[in-house]
């Protein structure tokens, strides 16, 4: 038989643990999940309700959270694939010369306006030749491509000029 007594582990052999590690290691995991949930649950704000860009469109105040920052930043327009196909046909009027599908400015008849002008043209199904025209009517022949673009006025994403020595 075997040289060892009962109770005793055989030479060699490693001893068996009385508790498993991954059970142990589980509960662990857990136990920190359910801190971390309670600790967020009491340290977030009170949602928004769902009226609160209602409001502001209204002409109201802004919406603020909690702690009084307002909330006033507006998404950029959207446009439909058909809308973003043509608005590579233009250059942003604003001064800056970039294509239009490029351009971000918030100026008057900027970016905004124009990309809202070409979803329109989209959504009526003009063909880039009718958009062309309308878009030349309404903002200039300086928005279309195909002509000669005018001279920069504003900096397209670029810092200040070098300063020159006298």
């Amino acid at each position: 038989m075997s040289d060892a007594t009962p109770g005793q582990d055989p030479a060699g052999a490693a001893p068996q643990r009385t508790v498993p590690v991954a059970a142990l290691a589980g509960a662990v995991v857990l136990i920190g999940l359910v801190g971390f949930a309670l600790y967020r649950r009491s340290t977030t704000s009170t949602p928004v309700s769902a009226e609160t860009p209602a409001t502001e469109a209204s002409g109201s105040a802004p919406a603020t959270d909690e702690h009084g920052t307002p909330i006033i930043a507006k998404a950029p327009p959207r446009l439909s694939p058909e809308a973003a196909i043509l608005a590579e046909r233009y250059r942003c009027i604003c001064g800056c010369n970039d294509n239009l599908s490029v351009c971000t400015c918030k100026n008057p008849n900027g970016s905004e306006d124009m990309k809202r002008a070409v979803q329109d043209l989209a959504a009526q199904g003009k063909t880039p030749e009718e958009a062309d025209v309308a878009m030349e009517e309404k903002f200039g022949a300086a928005c279309l491509l195909k002509n000669p673009a005018p001279p920069q006025t504003l900096p397209s994403h670029a810092g200040k000029p070098p300063a020159t020595k006298p």
